[in-house]
């Protein structure tokens, strides 16, 4: 805990700049989280949302290692693979819509059911038995756990004390690579040697059905919600029309200029850490030459270090601030990540590789904080929705998607080493963007203001 953490959880800023709220009213009390939250029931609302970070990345970083096995069960190629994460990333545009409605019916009520949904699609993407079908529903576990992952981000920002709110959230994010862990660990052990080979590994979605949607009954809904929906009155029968408008809603006052900028930072990332995430297997088996085995275990171990990169994000940006800590991490992303691409020997690439998951990965626990901290609790979800699922999601599709069209033998980078290099280096532009626009946000309150008070802040 930084230096007079606990008077800033009292004294720290609001969200919009504007009026703090008295200690021990409203949400200011506790430094932004009710009173009623008990340190215990913290710990158990961490506990039943950590499955959303874990299987956050566990599809998706199985669709990384397995990517020669997939290419060898449909008969497609490198093009194909590349231009199949567009409908499959699209799930995520699906799920903003699934965020959203979280500020209109609530956090919980999302995520009990998500994460049926999500299981049900993951289990099914086992009976795949084209390209397409995979994608198909790949697309519709993209779907809920977009969701289920983009609202427990927001829940538990609502529900911490703004003191310990950055390492709660790093506490979260950081269960997002052990999906990554298992999955190349599975596949440094052999695990494919099964009678049904990759299709295995997406059975195993079966698990948090079983005990997440059980001991979510615990859940209780944000009091900030709570409070929000009473100011709002009375909950009519939501519309298309009313879906519409409330989804643009976030660009016509003064935090328009916020989401912009956060969600430019966000894109940018996405760009950069799917490209490389999505690509490296491939990258170190058909270009540097490494066995299966080989680099399941590199990636798994470059996964677990990043564990590291998560906790160390949360206690920076708690101790020094949010800005130094996303600039920190950004350059150290960069340049792990074109070394990694770049050079030839594969213990030379190896504390690149863990260096580039350190901070590319490890990043995320700042940029929650940013698509959270920033704003009231009427439009929180909304904004969150806009930067993860619509900005964000935007770059995690076409950096998988670039490197498959740029970096075939017959395209114009030729390699995949040099279209991911390309690709990382466009994220060097989020500095500025945090440098010059971004306000800092450590210790501030998760207060609900009044549209006026937001608009007079300046954005």
């Amino acid at each position: 805990m930084h230096a007079g953490g606990e008077s800033d959880s009292r004294r720290g800023p609001t969200l919009a700049g504007g009026t703090a709220t008295p200690p021990g009213t409203g949400e200011g009390a506790a430094g932004g989280a009710a009173p009623s939250r008990s340190s215990e029931y913290l710990r158990t609302l961490l506990a039943l949302l950590l499955p959303a970070a874990l299987f956050n990345s566990y599809d998706g970083e199985l669709r990384a290692v397995l990517l020669t096995q997939l290419k060898a069960t449909f008969h497609v190629g490198t093009a194909a693979i590349g231009v199949a994460n567009i409908p499959i990333g699209a799930g995520q545009f699906v799920a903003f819509f699934v965020v959203l409605s979280a500020d209109r019916v609530g956090r919980r009520p999302i995520l009990m059911w998500s994460i049926l949904g999500y299981t049900v699609c993951t289990t099914l993407t086992a009976a795949s038995w084209d390209l397409w079908s995979f994608a198909a529903f790949q697309f519709g576990a993209q779907v809920f756990i977009g969701a289920e992952f983009g609202v427990a981000v927001t829940l538990l920002a609502e529900e911490v004390p703004a003191a310990r709110r950055g390492r709660f959230l790093s506490w979260l994010l950081l269960v997002s690579p052990l999906g990554a862990v298992l999955a190349g660990l599975l596949v440094a052990v052999g695990f494919l040697h099964n009678p049904i080979g990759w299709r295995a590994f997406f059975l195993l979605a079966t698990v948090p059905l079983l005990v997440v949607s059980v001991a979510r009954r615990k859940l209780r809904e944000s009091e900030a919600f709570l409070r929000a929906r009473t100011a709002r009155g009375p909950m009519t029968k939501l519309r298309l029309r009313q879906v519409v408008e409330g989804s643009v809603a976030v660009f016509r006052g003064a935090a328009r200029l916020r989401v912009s900028a956060v969600g430019a930072i966000a894109f940018l990332q996405g760009l950069a850490s799917a490209a490389a995430v999505g690509w490296w297997t491939y990258y170190a088996e058909h270009e540097r030459h490494f066995g299966t085995g080989t680099a399941g275990a590199f990636f798994a171990g470059a996964a677990l270090v990043s564990v590291l990169g998560y906790l160390s994000c949360g206690r920076m940006m708690d101790r020094v601030g949010r800005r130094p800590t996303a600039v920190v991490y950004v350059i150290g992303a960069v340049g792990c990540a074109v070394v990694t691409f770049q050079v030839t020997d594969r213990w030379v690439m190896l504390p690149f590789l863990v260096g580039t998951a350190f901070f590319g990965i490890g990043i995320a626990p700042v940029l929650s904080a940013f698509a959270t901290e920033l704003f009231p609790t009427r439009i929180r979800a909304q904004a969150s929705a806009w930067i993860r699922n619509g900005f964000g999601n935007t770059g995690s599709v076409l950096g998988p998607a670039l490197v498959g069209i740029l970096g075939a033998s017959t395209a114009p980078l030729h390699t995949v080493g040099t279209a991911v290099t390309v690709l990382v280096g466009f994220f060097l532009l989020a500095v500025p963007v945090v440098v010059w626009v971004i306000p800092e946000t450590r210790g501030a309150r998760l207060d609900e203001e009044p549209a006026e008070v937001l608009e007079r802040s300046g954005g």
